[in-house]
């Protein structure tokens, strides 16, 4: 009885793969460094030979590391870094590099775009606040500034799209999950908006077929079989964003539970049965993995990445262990007085200014550095805190909070969450959720499960609790309240 599935995840950084159990164990990985680049032309981009080279690789990885015969993994599913375009051929064959989710190029078509369409009309289509880091943006820049190589494009794949081709599909197949940060679908109908599509003069015949999450939509060819360990045939399973795959892994598949995946960028994810928009426009309703649902999420685009500047910084450009860490924990809640606003990449939700530029207030002769990260860490958690005041006052429940990421694993920075959210908080038993949200699908798709949502409730699984400490729980609440007037200042500056 074939009882297990393979996932892989092509992060922004980094490619991971993993073979899973039905219980949501991971019995194999494998995992490589994946590069982005600065081009000729100012893009931030990848080499998609390199992207599907690398996934792979880490498939081979992580079937080697599993030590399970292929013929027993029944299906593969795929998540990736959203909003990351790739131009390709009639053929289906690359002819853009992978455009980066972070790359701002096309500014200034999305203000062009606002003379053609007002943001609370495109927020109340897409969900999203119209914003160059999202897909439409790059497609538009590339029509803009290189036309001829434009014109080569016969279609365009997300990341997720393209390694399923690569894979063995026989067309690109785009999940409502990812789709749904391209700011070209309109959420609530889960159709690419038309509106949206005549005013960009973008044609629908360009863009992905829309497929559910967690549905099949072909079988692993035997050129993919030999470079990926699996076995030929294989099933291939549409998966959905890192970030809702994440949500799905650490088991936000009903009201109240909220998930933070701390990785690169913080992402807060919250269920929601229907699609809910926010008047304010301060967070983004997008689909979730589980078909037919939806979540709010609050992008925050510095969170490991500001514990990585802060580090790198005060040791130097050198690799550094977590324990390197520890000492923050000797530092009072407050960090002396000192104050980090984490807009070291612009600011996102809730507050969506990219020009906002990160800042420390309150220093000191008398601070030394592990005040700095403990700054830094209170600040991230701070903004954090309040993207789930957003939820809250759009009557979202949060009862039930989720740590999930690579960065969980630095346990003081665990408890500043607790202390600050003012609720208990769980870390995931598998850091990596993207990867077991992927496996869900992959599972759930085969029929091993009835739904999504039963598949989670089995594969998903917390394993420590960190709770709020009742002294700094007080003390924090007058930091938070002198954090979000300082950081309204520094994002209107």
């Amino acid at each position: 009885m074939k009882t297990f599935v393979a996932a892989v995840d092509c992060g922004t950084t980094a490619i991971k793969a993993a073979i899973l159990d039905l219980n949501g164990n991971i019995r194999g990985i494998g995992s490589s460094f994946f590069p982005c680049r600065i081009s000729n032309s100012g893009r931030l981009e990848s080499d998609p030979a390199l992207l599907t080279g690398t996934a792979f690789s880490c498939l081979k990885k992580a079937v080697r590391n599993s030590r399970i015969n292929p013929v027993n993994i029944e299906s593969i599913s795929v998540t990736n870094q959203r909003a990351t375009v790739i131009g390709t051929d009639s053929r289906g064959n690359a002819v853009t590099n992978a455009i980066s989710w972070q790359d701002m190029g096309g500014s200034d078509q999305i203000t062009a775009l606002r003379s053609k369409i007002r943001d609370k009309r495109y927020y109340s289509i897409t969900g999203l606040p119209n914003n160059p880091v999202f897909t439409l943006g790059k497609i538009l820049c590339l029509k803009r500034n290189s036309p001829s190589l434009f014109r080569k494009i016969r279609r365009f794949a997300l990341v997720h799209d393209y390694v399923l081709r690569q894979l063995g599909c026989d067309d690109f197949f785009c999940d409502w999950a990812n789709a749904s940060l391209t700011g070209m679908l309109d959420v609530s109908k889960l159709k690419w908006s038309k509106e949206i599509l005549d005013l960009t003069g973008i044609n629908e015949e360009q863009l992905p077929e829309l497929v559910a999450p967690g549905r099949v939509v072909g079988r692993l060819s035997s050129r993919a079989a030999s470079k990926t360990g699996l076995h030929e045939g294989t099933i291939l399973v549409s998966g959905g964003g890192d970030h809702q795959c994440a949500g799905l892994g650490a088991g936000v598949v009903k009201p109240g539970i909220l998930e933070i995946n701390l990785g690169t960028a913080a992402v807060p994810v919250c269920f929601s049965a229907k699609v809910l928009l926010d008047p304010l426009m301060r967070v983004t309703c997008c689909a979730h993995a589980v078909p037919g649902k939806w979540e709010l999420e609050g992008l925050q685009n510095c969170a490991g990445a500001g514990i990585k500047w802060i580090q790198k910084i005060l040791l130097g450009d050198k690799w550094f262990p977590m324990r390197s860490l520890d000492p923050v924990a000797d530092i009072e809640p407050g960090a002396g007085g000192v104050l980090f606003m984490p807009y070291l990449d612009g600011a996102s939700a809730p507050n969506w200014n990219p020009q906002a530029k990160g800042m420390f207030s309150g220093l000191t002769h008398r601070h030394g550095r592990h005040h700095l990260v403990r700054a830094v860490m209170e600040g991230i958690a701070m903004e954090t805190r309040q993207i789930i005041d957003v939820f809250k006052s759009l009557g979202l429940p949060v009862k039930d909070i989720r740590l999930t990421g690579g960065y969980t694993k630095i346990n003081i920075w665990d408890q500043i969450y607790a202390d600050i959210l003012g609720q208990p908080v769980s870390v995931m038993n598998q850091l990596q959720s993207s990867l077991v949200g992927a496996g869900i699908l992959a599972a759930t798709a085969t029929g091993k499960f009835t739904s999504a949502e039963e598949a989670a409730g089995k594969m998903s699984r917390t394993a420590a609790i960190f709770r709020p400490k009742e002294q700094n729980r007080k003390k924090y609440e007058y930091i938070y309240a002198k954090y979000c007037k300082t950081s309204s200042k520094c994002i209107s500056i």
